[in-house]
């Protein structure tokens, strides 16, 4: 089929644009054209080495493009249609998979990870990974929205806030920011943010946190005790800390999730007692990536404009410069949220 550009990662530190065969899609699978792929603080693990992939692997999880070609026997979609990529890949046989939950398949692969990822002019995935993004919407936003949006989403739906409850958010990166927004435009939910940088806090509050704290100032418990008169209905941990979940669980009142989304290699020790947890009856969940009918969902928020991402691409790099686009990830550089390789 011819060759592409892809970012392969052959070790850790070890990355670089190179030329590759093009992949042929299998039974039940599509050849997708990526026009737009989004770094993820992810990439920045793998690269440093604090997370594995089965080298060499072609990076990249958050992707939208068109679709180019269908493998044999498959139907569902039409080659030119435009689409965002789930980036999880189900075992297809598990219940979780019969119930849509492919990020929970106990087999499920990653793209960028387990297999060949979306930081290349074109990517094969199964046809149930395929979400079909309306034109109004682009294929930066498609691109981010499967993992820097819906992320957050998945954690939120797990977490059951509702409208006009109260919910910490702590840790302001691209998840982080993107749950305060949904929070505040979807949920409608009171919102207290939570960041040691003052650009992160302002942007929160921007987005419309009724409360944002310097997670290195005052303690964070304290003040979001005294705030909602006894804790808060949900915590949200998108920091990849340990020591925070103790905070996020001490921050809730009587029978208050906590949701863990930031990753670590580290062991969870809680600074809390166990009776403590028990007798306030708190829950304490893990929560990853997404469905693809979570992702359909948010697609159409978007597309409707009850979720405007307009501001979330921070920049737009050429694949070339993807070294560029990783160390702002890294950086977190003032004003960042989410940027964006374009394949165009």
């Amino acid at each position: 089929m011819g060759t592409m550009r892809a970012i392969r990662l052959d070790g850790p530190a070890r990355f670089g644009l190179v030329t590759v065969e093009i992949p042929e899609p299998g039974p039940g699978e599509a050849l997708v054209a990526v026009e737009a792929c989004g770094v993820c603080g992810s990439d920045v693990h793998l690269v440093d080495g604090s997370t594995a992939a089965a080298y060499p692997m072609v990076l990249g999880h958050e992707a939208a493009g068109t679709v180019a070609a269908l493998g044999p026997d498959t139907a569902g979609i039409a080659p030119g249609e435009r689409v965002s990529v789930l980036p999880y890949v189900g075992c297809g046989q598990c219940g979780r998979c019969a119930a849509g939950q492919l990020q929970a398949c106990a087999r499920r692969q990653v793209l960028g990870v387990d297999r060949p990822g979306a930081q290349a002019d074109h990517v094969v995935v199964p046809v149930s990974c395929l979400v079909p993004l309306p034109a109004g919407v682009s294929a930066e936003v498609g691109a981010i929205v499967t993992d820097a949006v819906a992320t957050p989403f998945h954690a939120i739906r797990r977490s059951g806030v509702a409208e006009g409850q109260t919910a910490v958010v702590l840790g302001l990166g691209g998840l982080g920011m993107h749950a305060v927004q949904i929070l505040v435009d979807v949920v409608g939910a009171r919102v207290v943010a939570v960041d040691p940088r003052p650009a992160a806090r302002a942007r929160a509050a921007d987005l419309g946190a009724g409360l944002v704290l310097d997670a290195g100032g005052r303690d964070v418990v304290d003040a979001v005790l005294a705030e909602t008169g006894g804790g808060a209905d949900a915590a949200f941990e998108f920091v990849g800390g340990p020591g925070l979940v103790s905070t996020a669980l001490r921050c809730l009142r009587p029978q208050g999730t906590c949701v863990v989304v930031g990753i670590s290699p580290e062991r969870l020790g809680l600074a809390m007692r166990q009776e403590t947890l028990v007798s306030r009856e708190l829950r304490l969940l893990g929560s990853f990536g997404c469905t693809a009918g979570e992702l359909a969902e948010l697609v159409g928020l978007v597309a409707d404009g009850r979720l405007d991402l307009t501001g979330s691409v921070s920049g737009v790099f050429g694949p070339e410069r993807f070294a560029e686009a990783l160390a702002e990830t890294r950086d977190k550089r003032a004003g960042s949220v989410r940027v964006v390789v374009s394949y165009r």
